[in-house]
Protein backbone atom coordinates (compact mmCIF):
# COMPACT_ATOMS: atom_id res chain seq x y z
CA UNK A 1 0.00 0.00 0.00
CA UNK A 2 1.30 3.45 -0.93
CA UNK A 3 1.14 5.84 1.98
CA UNK A 4 -0.12 9.13 0.61
CA UNK A 5 -2.35 12.02 1.52
CA UNK A 6 -4.53 14.56 -0.23
CA UNK A 7 -4.54 18.20 0.85
CA UNK A 8 -7.19 20.46 -0.65
CA UNK A 9 -6.21 24.11 -0.85
CA UNK A 10 -2.72 25.57 -1.13
CA UNK A 11 -3.05 28.61 1.07
CA UNK A 12 -0.70 28.98 4.03
CA UNK A 13 -2.55 26.29 6.06
CA UNK A 14 -2.73 23.81 3.18
CA UNK A 15 0.94 24.33 2.36
CA UNK A 16 1.99 23.83 5.98
CA UNK A 17 -0.15 20.69 6.24
CA UNK A 18 1.36 19.34 3.00
CA UNK A 19 4.89 20.09 4.21
CA UNK A 20 4.31 18.44 7.60
CA UNK A 21 2.85 15.31 5.98
CA UNK A 22 5.55 15.18 3.29
CA UNK A 23 8.31 15.60 5.88
CA UNK A 24 6.85 12.55 7.65
CA UNK A 25 7.59 10.46 4.57
CA UNK A 26 4.18 10.42 2.90
CA UNK A 27 3.49 11.32 -0.71
CA UNK A 28 1.19 14.37 -0.82
CA UNK A 29 -1.15 15.47 -3.57
CA UNK A 30 -1.83 19.19 -3.08
CA UNK A 31 -4.94 20.32 -4.99
CA UNK A 32 -5.49 24.04 -5.61
CA UNK A 33 -8.18 25.72 -7.72
CA UNK A 34 -6.05 28.76 -8.57
CA UNK A 35 -3.08 28.87 -11.00
CA UNK A 36 -0.60 29.37 -8.13
CA UNK A 37 -0.13 28.42 -4.49
CA UNK A 38 -0.17 30.92 -1.63
CA UNK A 39 -3.82 31.80 -1.23
CA UNK A 40 -4.99 35.12 0.17
CA UNK A 41 -1.92 35.55 2.36
CA UNK A 42 -0.01 36.52 -0.79
CA UNK A 43 -2.16 39.65 -0.93
CA UNK A 44 -1.30 40.79 2.59
CA UNK A 45 1.55 43.04 3.64
CA UNK A 46 1.46 42.12 7.35
CA UNK A 47 -0.09 39.55 9.67
CA UNK A 48 -2.09 40.21 12.82
CA UNK A 49 -1.41 40.66 15.72
CA UNK A 50 2.39 40.73 15.42
CA UNK A 51 2.51 42.74 12.16
CA UNK A 52 5.09 40.31 10.79
CA UNK A 53 5.88 40.62 7.08
CA UNK A 54 3.40 38.30 5.32
CA UNK A 55 5.62 37.62 2.31
CA UNK A 56 8.56 36.89 4.64
CA UNK A 57 6.50 34.03 6.09
CA UNK A 58 4.78 32.91 2.89
CA UNK A 59 7.52 33.02 0.24
CA UNK A 60 9.88 30.46 1.89
CA UNK A 61 6.92 28.07 2.35
CA UNK A 62 5.92 28.48 -1.29
CA UNK A 63 9.47 27.70 -2.42
CA UNK A 64 9.67 24.71 -0.08
CA UNK A 65 6.36 23.31 -1.38
CA UNK A 66 7.52 23.91 -4.95
CA UNK A 67 10.75 21.97 -4.40
CA UNK A 68 9.64 19.18 -2.04
CA UNK A 69 10.05 15.79 -3.68
CA UNK A 70 7.11 14.28 -1.75
CA UNK A 71 4.63 16.97 -2.85
CA UNK A 72 2.87 16.89 -6.20
CA UNK A 73 0.90 20.06 -6.96
CA UNK A 74 -2.27 19.97 -9.04
CA UNK A 75 -3.11 23.58 -9.79
CA UNK A 76 -6.24 24.80 -11.57
CA UNK A 77 -7.87 21.66 -10.16
CA UNK A 78 -10.86 20.79 -8.03
CA UNK A 79 -12.07 17.71 -6.20
CA UNK A 80 -15.35 16.59 -7.76
CA UNK A 81 -16.02 13.36 -5.85
CA UNK A 82 -14.77 11.48 -2.80
CA UNK A 83 -15.72 7.86 -2.09
CA UNK A 84 -14.48 5.20 0.27
CA UNK A 85 -13.46 5.07 3.89
CA UNK A 86 -10.53 6.05 6.06
CA UNK A 87 -7.37 4.59 4.56
CA UNK A 88 -9.03 3.75 1.26
CA UNK A 89 -10.42 6.83 -0.48
CA UNK A 90 -11.04 7.22 -4.19
CA UNK A 91 -10.97 10.85 -5.30
CA UNK A 92 -11.93 12.35 -8.65
CA UNK A 93 -10.12 15.54 -9.58
CA UNK A 94 -10.99 17.84 -12.47
CA UNK A 95 -8.00 19.69 -13.93
CA UNK A 96 -8.63 22.86 -15.90
CA UNK A 97 -6.17 23.82 -18.64
CA UNK A 98 -3.66 26.63 -18.19
CA UNK A 99 -3.48 27.19 -21.97
CA UNK A 100 0.25 27.86 -21.61
CA UNK A 101 2.80 25.09 -22.18
CA UNK A 102 4.22 24.78 -18.67
CA UNK A 103 7.49 23.12 -19.65
CA UNK A 104 8.28 25.89 -22.14
CA UNK A 105 7.23 28.93 -20.07
CA UNK A 106 10.24 30.91 -18.82
CA UNK A 107 8.10 33.71 -17.33
CA UNK A 108 9.40 36.24 -19.87
CA UNK A 109 5.98 37.81 -20.41
CA UNK A 110 6.11 37.62 -24.21
CA UNK A 111 2.87 35.62 -24.33
CA UNK A 112 0.99 38.40 -22.48
CA UNK A 113 1.35 40.58 -25.58
CA UNK A 114 -0.61 38.10 -27.74
CA UNK A 115 -3.94 39.23 -26.27
CA UNK A 116 -3.85 42.95 -25.35
CA UNK A 117 -7.17 42.86 -23.46
CA UNK A 118 -6.93 44.30 -19.94
CA UNK A 119 -9.20 43.42 -17.01
CA UNK A 120 -9.19 44.31 -13.30
CA UNK A 121 -6.55 42.37 -11.37
CA UNK A 122 -8.03 39.98 -8.81
CA UNK A 123 -4.75 39.96 -6.91
CA UNK A 124 -4.83 43.76 -6.57
CA UNK A 125 -8.57 43.65 -5.73
CA UNK A 126 -9.40 45.61 -8.89
CA UNK A 127 -7.07 48.52 -8.10
CA UNK A 128 -4.96 47.80 -11.18
CA UNK A 129 -5.31 45.88 -14.41
CA UNK A 130 -3.81 42.67 -15.71
CA UNK A 131 -3.57 41.16 -19.17
CA UNK A 132 -5.70 38.24 -20.31
CA UNK A 133 -2.51 36.16 -20.27
CA UNK A 134 -0.92 36.80 -16.90
CA UNK A 135 1.06 35.64 -13.90
CA UNK A 136 -1.11 36.12 -10.79
CA UNK A 137 1.63 37.93 -8.84
CA UNK A 138 5.41 38.40 -9.16
CA UNK A 139 6.36 35.71 -6.59
CA UNK A 140 3.90 33.13 -7.97
CA UNK A 141 4.82 29.46 -7.61
CA UNK A 142 5.00 28.11 -10.18
CA UNK A 143 6.22 31.12 -12.14
CA UNK A 144 4.10 30.23 -15.17
CA UNK A 145 1.67 32.39 -17.08
CA UNK A 146 -2.03 31.55 -17.35
CA UNK A 147 -4.59 32.40 -20.04
CA UNK A 148 -7.97 33.63 -18.84
CA UNK A 149 -10.17 32.13 -21.59
CA UNK A 150 -13.19 34.13 -20.45
CA UNK A 151 -11.36 37.33 -21.42
CA UNK A 152 -9.37 36.33 -24.51
CA UNK A 153 -10.26 33.53 -26.89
Amino acid sequence: MIERALVIGAGISGMQAALDIADSGYQVLLVEKEPTIGGHMAQLSETFPTLDCASCILTPRMVEVGQHTNIRRLLLSEVTAVEGEVGNFQVKILRHPRYVIEDKCIACGACAKVCPVKVPSEFECGLSERSAIYMPFPQAVPAIYHLDRDVCE
